[in-house]
């Protein structure tokens, strides 16, 4: 077993922390105050200068570990920009690239790496989140078109999106495995209507609003890959990879946080010394960088095991979701601990990263579904014993 990186995910991780701190991370804190249309403009900014390090490519391409390698970095410095990232790559781009149709691939992925253009995926709503058999949005065929309606919840970039991938009811006689089927729709659909942008408690750089869909009408070219039916096994491959983009961003939230309490504790004074070398404060810091230490390794083993389509690839991105979204949050309470009374002022580093770590344990299943899913697996697994 090589837990070394390769000469070129090494290279890959150097390039791309130098590029984060030097154009991502001035203007990270600055997400948190902005105005709407101030977060719009300056997301739009960075996915273009992201573009240019050709990272959006990478997170559409096939290789789980680089895209894992560099998304750490830039988690690292600014996790919304990260979500907006994965958001548009990997939930939009990623499933044309995998499911749509060479047409369809030759119209929405160049523009999407390049950085002109954004994805979004909607499939949430209100009353069907983690239960997506309560969806209310359906797709009927009308003369030749598809009319769609129904309204998504909680749509990560909707407010700066192009174009969205929506999930809807084809046939409710046929269930969720073969009754739901994935649409793209652009912007400029008529009958298609974004919402105000949401405000939420961390990563408020990500933008977020929901989408209402009124008689909107698109043609058979607008199905993914033009298969009615497809959507929910191709929404299960989807989200396998998006957990493993929430695990990345876990680990750098967690190493931010390390590294604002280390700097912390090596430069705050007691009783005539820095506060790192007492006992209490030394104890966090280990507790620290083991979670991190173990919540990268089992985020790289499920992109080893995706690589290289391993039948575990399902159970083990679940582990490593269930396992980095936990312990982000016991990281980031650790930081503001080390930090005292200043790390719970407003503004503070560690009180940003500390709303923003809350948001793995709750988005694309939260933990209590990742424990039952792995539950299931093992039962299955050892059924026969």
């Amino acid at each position: 077993m090589d837990y070394e990186l390769s000469d070129e995910h090494r290279g890959l991780q150097a390039q791309m922390g130098k590029f984060c701190r030097e154009e991502i991370a001035p203007g990270a804190a600055l997400f948190d105050e902005a105005p709407p249309e101030e977060v719009a403009a300056r997301m739009r900014t960075n996915l273009k200068k992201l573009a240019g390090t050709g990272f959006l490519n990478l997170l559409m391409g096939e290789d789980p570990l680089g895209s894992c390698v560099a998304g750490e970095e830039l988690a690292r410095v600014c996790p919304s920009t990260y979500l907006a990232a994965v958001s548009s790559a990997i939930a939009f781009g990623r499933t044309v690239k995998r499911f749509g149709s060479d047409a369809q691939r030759e119209r929405y992925l160049p523009p999407l790496a390049a950085g002109e253009g954004i994805g979004a995926f909607a499939c949430t709503e209100r009353e069907a989140g983690s239960d997506l058999g309560g969806m209310a949005t359906t797709a009927e065929k009308r003369d030749g078109r598809w009319v769609l309606n129904g309204e998504k919840d909680l749509v990560t970039n909707a407010p700066i999106a192009d174009a969205f991938l929506v999930l809807a009811w084809t046939d409710r006689n046929e269930g969720l495995e073969g009754g739901t089927t994935l649409f793209l729709v652009d912007r400029s659909t008529e009958g298609l209507t974004i919402g105000k942008p949401a405000e939420t408690m961390g990563l408020r750089g990500a933008p977020i609003a929901g989408i209402r869909l009124e008689n909107c009408r698109v043609t058979d070219e607008a199905l993914l890959d033009g298969a009615v039916g497809a959507g929910w096994g191709r929404m299960q491959a989807l989200l396998e990879e998006i957990k493993l983009a929430v695990s990345v961003l876990c680990v750098g939230v967690g190493m931010a946080c390390m590294e604002e309490s280390t700097r912390h504790a090596k430069a705050k004074k007691a009783f005539g010394k820095p506060i790192g070398l007492f006992e209490g404060v030394g104890a966090k810091l280990a507790t620290m960088f083991t979670l991190n230490d173990i919540g990268r390794m089992m985020t790289c083993r499920a992109a080893w095991a995706m690589e290289r389509n391993d039948p575990e690839g399902p159970v083990l991105t679940s582990c490593a979701k269930l396992f980095t979204s936990e312990a982000a949050g016991r990281i980031a309470d650790l930081a503001m601990q080390v930090h005292g009374g200043h790390g719970y002022l407003k503004g503070a580093v560690v009180e940003r990263l500390y709303r923003d770590a809350r948001f793995a344990e709750l988005a694309y299943g939260t933990s209590e579904m990742q424990r039952a899913f792995i539950a299931k697996d093992s039962l299955d697994r050892f059924s026969a014993a």
